[in-house]
């Protein structure tokens, strides 16, 4: 699998850096060249990983819920049967299938925080809510989703542009120190746009695009370089900073 070059920074300005241009010989290159081979292998392993969990996932959620809950169709069905001759069958029937319905419930929960995946079943519309209803338990300020429902991308698109939203809301909770996250969904002539808005302390991102102390903006463009996505973050004329990525529009006018 060809993967991006997470060398090549979306929108954004790089450069060496003073102790980068004072180092001489094949050595001096390989060492920055080494780490972005580390970096490339580390996202392609984690894309991985989550395919992975992406099929335990469904399993759980096709195959496993769906035997429990015709467990409890047979007990059902097995208590209509022997209501009349086995005294006090019913209220047992009952406690079994409230304790199947609750595992049910779990398994369900267990797929989706595994990995949603709710985008190609239900669509990006409903995996933002899920995300946003998710989030909120982990952010004490104001979060909230604005999707215009004219919106329609393909399901490639749709898949990266939620790993995109999940990492950059992911990424404000944690370190923005925000009191307000907006995750927008919008048509636009240049194409459809996902736009993640905080309003907290910022960061210089052409430093962190240099030199990313984890894998969140990295993943963010990983995620959006292979889905054809153009990806950029940018400080807000206020407090904060925008995650953007578009799908942009094909000359005819129709979504590429």
């Amino acid at each position: 699998m060809k993967m991006p070059d997470l060398r090549s920074p979306v929108r954004t300005a790089s450069g060496s850096n003073g102790c980068a241009e004072a180092m001489k010989g094949a050595k001096s290159k390989s060492i920055p060249d080494s780490e972005e081979s580390f970096r490339a292998l580390a996202l392609a392993a984690l894309d991985h990983q989550r395919t992975g969990l992406g099929k335990l996932a469904r399993l759980l959620h096709d195959d496993v819920a769906q035997m429990l809950s015709a467990v409890g169709l047979q007990l059902d069905i097995l208590r209509m049967d022997l209501e009349e001759t086995v005294p006090g069958i019913a209220n047992r029937t009952v406690e079994i299938q409230e304790l199947l319905d609750r595992v049910v419930k779990r398994v369900r929960d267990l797929s989706y925080e595994l990995s949603p995946g709710i985008v190609e079943r239900a669509g990006l519309q409903l995996a933002l809510d899920v995300l946003v209803g998710r989030s909120r338990r982990l952010f004490s300020g104001n979060l909230r989703l604005i999707y215009d429902s004219s919106v329609s991308v393909p399901v490639v698109a749709a898949v990266a542009l939620e790993r995109i939203a999940e990492e950059a809301v992911s990424n404000a909770i944690r370190h923005a120190r925000c009191k307000q996250i907006e995750i927008i969904v919008k048509s636009t002539r240049n194409g459809s746009v996902l736009e993640v808005r905080d309003d907290g302390i910022g960061f210089d991102y052409g430093t962190v695009r240099r030199s990313p102390p984890g894998l969140g903006l990295l993943m963010m463009h990983y995620c959006g370089a292979k889905a054809g996505l153009d990806t950029d973050v940018t400080r807000n004329q206020g407090p904060g900073m925008t995650v953007r990525a578009v799908m942009a529009r094909k000359e005819n006018g129709k979504l590429s």
